[in-house]
């Protein structure tokens, strides 16, 4: 009983030489945010056809021949993608008639071809719902990516400057958030639908703009006397 007495009262000597052994720690809570501009690479346009007549039956058959000659044309350029987007239908105002929708999107790396094709749709009676330029997924993944590099570089520097006005050491980051959104696409100007020419219907403009991708770091920062 003696020598337990003795061994649970060294024991407990040794606590306050223990704490006063671990080191004081600070944390800093620190968040930064970089941004890098990328030129598009991609164009997108999307085009709605609609039809109103009396029955259901009668809008929908027009806007699937609409959308059908859309798709088959768009199929025919090898360098346009396309896909279709939401069907719908609908009674009319006041319950007069019924009115149907459908949307189809083009996509494509090259302007020119692009736009000649959604001239064609507009002529034939599609109306131009959107056209933007933006990043392609793989583009503006290596873009999240970089701007998160950047944002993560500057944090860590921030974190040594202030550790440094403290006269104390950076030991680690305990924990670390990064933020990078994906970033709408941007509109561009659309001109407005002209009287078509004897080379075709005048094709809308697409002016490409820089786009920016931003991404933000937050961590929290361990920081121990020198």
């Amino acid at each position: 009983m003696h020598r337990r007495l003795l061994i649970l009262g060294a024991a407990l000597a040794t606590l306050p030489a223990l704490a006063a052994a671990q080191p004081v720690e600070t944390t800093l809570h620190l968040s930064e945010t970089a941004e890098i501009s990328r030129a598009p690479d991609e164009v997108v346009a999307t085009l709605r056809a609609e039809a109103r007549a009396p029955s259901a039956a009668a809008a929908q058959e027009a806007v699937n021949r609409a959308i059908t000659a859309a798709v088959t044309r768009a199929q025919a350029v090898s360098s346009i993608r396309v896909s279709t987007g939401g069907y719908w239908t609908a009674r009319g105002e006041e319950g007069r008639g019924w009115q149907a929708a459908q949307s189809v999107t083009l996509r494509g790396a090259e302007a020119a071809p692009l736009l000649d094709l959604a001239a064609t749709l507009q002529s034939q009676g599609l109306a131009m719902q959107s056209l933007t330029w933006t990043l392609t997924r793989d583009a503006a993944r290596m873009a999240r990516e970089e701007a998160s590099r950047l944002a993560l570089d500057a944090l860590r520097r921030r974190a040594d400057a202030l550790a440094a006005q403290l006269n104390l050491a950076v030991a680690g980051i305990r924990e670390v958030r990064i933020d990078a959104p994906d970033r709408a696409p941007r509109p561009v100007p659309m001109a407005a639908m002209r009287a078509s020419s004897a080379s075709g219907p005048t094709p809308p403009v697409a002016i490409a703009e820089d786009i920016t991708v931003a991404a933000t770091v937050e961590a929290v920062v361990v920081l121990r006397p020198r």
